[in-house]
């Protein structure tokens, strides 16, 4: 078994290269042979007398390119029919053929970039036939699909564009591959610097998400409740989602329950609203409890950034509710109090003399019970 594993990928990678050299030399002689179709020293590529080669001909690592990559598709498909039959194949020979396909993709890639031309309209995406490829296997299928991203998608997911995201959105995934995809996606750019994140959410995600024309709009089905439906059809881009988004596409999102998933930057928003929530201390209580409660710190700290920058934009200093403010100020002195004992001196002027700038005309001298009393000197004067 071993040894026809070995040979498999021997006669992949041969194949790969074969393709680069024929295409190479098909090339060359279209552009060298006249009528009689023999190649004479007349008509061969010269070398100029000033050492440097004429104009490069960047469209042949295009076609050389576009030759590798259905090269891989072609493996790809043969690899999907394998896994599909439940052939008697240890799983660790899928995982072994899938990463040397990635890995022709990635080396195909970076060459490419390295030679290749860079005029407007040429297109990565495009050259490597991202989203022909879907077509060679059932994309309703989460195992294909995931074959499908390791090996195409996922190399190439820097150079996504817009109408690239939108196109992908539009395609007929079932709900369980959306989600697998959703899965792939959004652990891909966790690591990325580069990628757009939003770009996926409003493009692709919200796309996909809103579509009427799917045999289960917004992927209700076999969820339960908010929380589970925003962790399989979101995951970590819920952020760029707003409140009125979620209630257009699933069910799960109403009035009554909205303080249960609302985004810090929107709770901002609606507890600075002046003629409705910001009056409304118990809702206020709901929403900083949820929040606070949550554990994530990181949470807590965008909060509180959107509620400065907010209050700031209305040229509020502070907010004039009492009842909100000390609402506001009690639950999050409460939450940080473990975090206290690590707080270094700049940690507490981010807090006190920034974020909770809101909030802070509601401290009391009771309300610094929960600070350690041997914190040091700087650390006071710093508050």
């Amino acid at each position: 078994m071993m040894g026809e594993h070995r040979t498999f990928l021997q006669v992949l990678l041969l194949l790969a290269a074969g393709i680069v050299y024929m295409s190479s030399l098909a090339f060359a002689l279209s552009n060298t042979t006249e009528g009689s179709g023999l190649l004479t020293l007349e008509n061969s590529t010269s070398i100029p007398s000033n050492g440097s080669q004429e104009s490069c001909r960047g469209v042949n690592l295009q076609e050389t390119t576009q030759s590798i990559s259905a090269a891989v598709d072609t493996f790809v498909g043969e690899l999907s029919c394998k896994k599909s039959r439940n052939e008697s194949l240890p799983e660790d020979y899928f995982k072994e053929v899938e990463q040397n396909l990635k890995l022709i993709v990635e080396s195909s890639l970076k060459v490419y970039l390295k030679l290749g031309t860079t005029e407007p309209g040429s297109n990565v995406l495009d050259m490597f036939g991202v989203l022909d490829s879907l077509s060679l296997g059932n994309y309703s299928d989460p195992t294909f699909v995931k074959l499908w991203f390791s090996v195409k998608m996922a190399p190439l997911l820097p150079y996504v564009s817009q109408s690239f995201l939108i196109q992908l959105g539009n395609l007929d995934f079932s709900c369980s591959s959306y989600q697998e995809l959703v899965k792939l996606m959004t652990a891909e750019v966790e690591m990325s610097q580069t990628m757009e994140r939003k770009l996926i959410y409003s493009s692709f995600i919200k796309v996909y998400l809103s579509r009427k024309d799917s045999a289960d709009p917004g992927c209700n089905q076999n969820v339960n409740g908010s929380e589970e439906w925003l962790n399989k059809n979101i995951g970590s881009l819920f952020f760029f989602a707003t409140y009125e988004e979620l209630k257009n596409i699933s069910r799960y999102f109403s009035e009554e329950n909205r303080w249960i998933v609302l985004l810090p930057a929107e709770n901002v928003t609606l507890l600075l609203d002046v003629h409705s929530v910001v009056e409304n201390a118990t809702f206020v209580k709901a929403v900083l409890t949820h929040l606070t409660q949550s554990g994530d710190m990181e949470q807590l700290r965008v909060f509180f950034r959107s509620l400065t920058e907010v209050t700031q934009q209305n040229n509020n200093t502070f907010i004039t509710n009492e009842a909100v403010r000390d609402t506001i100020l009690n639950l999050t002195l409460t939450a940080l109090a473990p975090e206290f004992e690590n707080f270094k001196p700049e940690d507490y002027e981010l807090w006190f003399q920034g974020y909770l700038g809101p909030v802070i005309a509601s401290l009391q001298p009771a309300s610094l019970l929960v600070i350690p009393g041997n914190i040091s000197c700087e650390s006071y004067a710093a508050m």
